[in-house]
């Protein structure tokens, strides 16, 4: 299969499983995810636009139908990767609220599982023919350095918190003004709030990120262990420490059709292109990863943490 092949393939399924996502939502009259997937596009266009014309860290593949930008110029973001962060986002804010409403608490969780979905399929996408994306001065290998990581950058994943954490912040923040809303335009009008909001806050704490890695080079990969790894331990205690939870009771199927459907498509094209096969353990971090995000999809907690 050519390059263009692949990724036409890539961005089509996606586009079908966020079909599929929006209508589960709508059919639930979900409205906070469906504002929330306003905010959260718009946002993610913003960024990866921002990244490959400003900081020029990687570059999206030409050939995708629809793009935002240049893309013959290597300057666009393909629409599907916006739209993507508009349903990531939101659905991992939804997963993350049934083990504790904390705002701070649930910015994190919902970090790790969008984290858990960004690493499988930068480590696939890469390695497509052509590559879905590029990252500049990256090697493609399965090393592990002070830089990267299996061929990403340390900071790729580091940075993602500063964007899912103030989002779930603001969010939360509105919530109770966005619900009290008369109309829908007063909502949208909340959500456009929201973007502007995760945007500056966005800004000020990468720019802290870099200023500290200029310095201390270390510093991506501590902060980021740090906070993937503690936040790991404590979803896993949130799903184990009260036998009064319920599984399978009442499951989220617009979050197992996005994530579900996502993790599906990573493991075909993990195994067509050969890397799970070829890398035992790569298939097993794959697998793991995959039940720790489903299972939120599954599971009804008999009690949530708040700050009241």
């Amino acid at each position: 299969m050519t390059i263009m092949a692949t990724a036409r393939t890539v961005e089509i399924v996606f586009y079908l499983i966020y079909a599929l996502t929006l209508v589960v939502l709508w059919q639930q009259r979900r409205t906070e995810q469906l504002f929330q997937f306003i905010t959260c596009s718009l946002l993610g266009i913003t960024l990866e636009l921002f990244s490959v014309n400003v900081f020029k860290t990687y570059h999206y593949n030409p050939d995708f139908l629809v793009n935002i930008g240049n893309a013959q110029a290597l300057k666009a973001c393909p629409l599907w990767v916006g739209l993507g962060w508009g349903l990531l986002m939101p659905l991992a804010i939804a997963g993350a609220k049934k083990l504790d409403r904390r705002p701070l608490v649930t910015g994190l969780i919902a970090y790790v599982i969008v984290i858990g979905w960004d690493f499988v399929w930068d480590v696939l996408a890469i390695r497509t023919a052509g590559g879905l994306w590029v990252w500049h001065g990256a090697p493609i290998n399965f090393a592990i350095t002070i830089q990267n990581m299996y061929g990403i950058p340390w900071m790729n994943y580091l940075g993602y918190s500063g964007a899912i954490i103030p989002v779930a912040l603001l969010t939360a923040r509105h919530a109770q003004a966005a619900k009290n809303a008369t109309n829908g335009w007063q909502r949208l009008g909340f959500a456009l709030r929201d973007y502007l909001e995760a945007i500056i806050s966005f800004i000020v704490i990468v720019a802290l990120y870099a200023l500290v890695y200029h310095f201390v080079p270390l510093f991506a990969i501590v902060a980021f262990l740090v906070l993937f790894i503690g936040t790991l331990g404590y979803i896993a205690r949130c799903l184990v420490k009260s036998r009064s939870n319920q599984w399978f009771k009442q499951a989220d199927w617009a979050y197992l059709t996005e994530f579900g459907g996502s993790y599906l498509a990573s493991v075909i094209v993990g195994c067509l292109l050969g890397v799970l096969p070829q890398h035992p353990w790569l298939f097993v971090v794959h697998v793991i990863l995959l039940l720790m995000t489903l299972s939120l999809g599954f599971y009804r907690p008999a009690e949530i943490r708040t700050n009241n």
